[in-house]
């Protein structure tokens, strides 16, 4: 009995020690995005062309997707504590050569290192969270992904204050070393002290025949996998091409479309806030089927809408909606079975990867077809994930009813 009342707590404190966790992923998002305002400064400094110097972000999402596909198998002889510290002490001496290296093949090398050994530490983290003793694991993983974008908002300003400023673009990595340092410390200190926790336990290797048992939950995770890389897939077109189309097509200014971009981040961010408030007392299926219903409706107004401030308006909404999806679907998928949750977030992540990447080629050819095509792939895509939620919410009532 007492370790069940251990396993349903739900405080403040209990939210407050999975502080290491939430850094994880703003590290995780802080390193993929930071260079993306000092691409041009960083090709003066070096002779690197900046068409040539963006790529890292490809291998960086590479590398990511490695790390989260064998995550799970250092925990076979390894505690998920000592993964995530020897993940993040390899880091650093690895940022120290991207910060003095002027070749071009050596900085596509550090960012695949470095996104696989951060994706690695994602899984890590992720699992700590869904073995956590919180029991709202919905509001718990919601607060953890909304890390990826407070960190796609932070990355620039650190970037431009220090450049501003006068100082080299390196001290934006110095920024990044000093937070893997702290995060260091605050493992150590809040999840690595206590023998017999769950960060210093080691994982039963789990088959995947243990896991998949049930043949309507089997089709649940199915559904939320292709829900979880359409959904991946039409927030990257907004996230990437919607400034590029507003510049081209709607005449927008650089700061202009810049500015549509921190809106449609901040409103995911807000998103993600209120999800937090209704975690618990609305079911996340009916959450996910309203937030996708916005997010496809407002992206395809944003394709058609010309004046400036209703770009702002359309693409705040467009941020609401697509906010929680991915925590929700991350959620959902993670908890449908007992065992084997760190398979499943494995799965899950990597198709989060596949959706990201895809989505640079699908504008890429739709652009050459149709501008309008381009942006409004989106919301196409975001009405078949919609539907995919629909039938999951189905499958949810048959599988209680199986259940009683």
């Amino acid at each position: 009995m007492e370790q069940e009342n251990l396993i349903q707590k739900d405080s403040f404190i209990d939210y407050l020690k999975e502080t290491p966790n939430f850094l994880s992923v703003f590290i995780f998002s802080v390193f993929f995005n930071i260079a993306s305002l000092m691409l041009i400064d960083m090709g003066n400094s070096t002779g690197i062309r900046t068409t040539d110097l963006s790529l890292i972000f490809t291998f960086y999402t590479i590398g990511a997707v490695a790390g989260q596909l064998t995550s799970v198998l250092y925990n076979r002889k390894f505690s998920k504590i000592q993964v995530i510290i020897a993940g993040y002490i390899l880091s650093i001496p690895l940022i120290v050569i991207a910060v003095f290296n002027p070749n071009r093949y050596l900085f596509y090398v550090i960012y695949l290192v470095s996104g696989y050994l951060l994706g690695v530490i994602w899984i890590q983290a992720n699992e700590l969270i869904l073995e956590s003793r919180i029991k709202n694991k919905d509001r718990l993983i919601t607060i953890l992904l909304t890390f990826y974008p407070i960190g796609a908002l932070v990355s620039p300003l650190i970037a431009s204050s220090i450049i501003k400023s006068g100082l080299s673009w390196r001290f934006s990595y110095y920024v990044i070393i000093f937070l893997i340092v702290v995060n260091i410390g605050l493992y150590i200190l809040l999840l690595g002290r206590k023998k017999g926790s769950l960060a210093s336990s080691k994982t039963e290797k789990v088959g995947l025949k243990e896991i998949f048992l049930n043949r309507t939950s089997n089709l649940i995770f199915l559904l939320v996998l292709i829900a979880l890389i359409l959904y991946c897939c039409s927030e990257t077109v907004i996230a990437t091409w919607a400034p590029t189309f507003f510049r081209l097509e709607r005449g927008l200014d650089i700061q202009s479309a810049g500015f549509a971009l921190t809106i449609f981040w901040i409103f995911i961010v807000i998103g993600r806030i209120v999800a937090l408030i209704l975690a618990g007392k609305v079911k996340s299926t009916k959450m996910m089927i309203v937030l996708s219903c916005i997010a496809m409706v407002a992206a395809t107004v944003l394709v058609f809408v010309k004046k400036e401030y209703m770009i702002y308006v359309i693409t705040a909404v467009a941020g609401l909606g697509y906010s929680a999806l991915f925590p929700l679907l991350i959620s959902t998928g993670s908890t449908l079975y007992k065992k084997g949750q760190g398979v499943l977030a494995t799965f899950l992540f990597v198709g989060a990867n596949i959706g990201l990447s895809s989505a640079p080629f699908l504008t890429k050819y739709l652009a050459n077809i149709s501008m309008m095509l381009s942006l409004g792939i989106a919301a196409i895509i975001m009405a078949i994930v919609f539907l995919v939620l629909i039938a999951v919410n189905a499958l949810y009532f048959k599988r209680a009813a199986q259940e009683n």
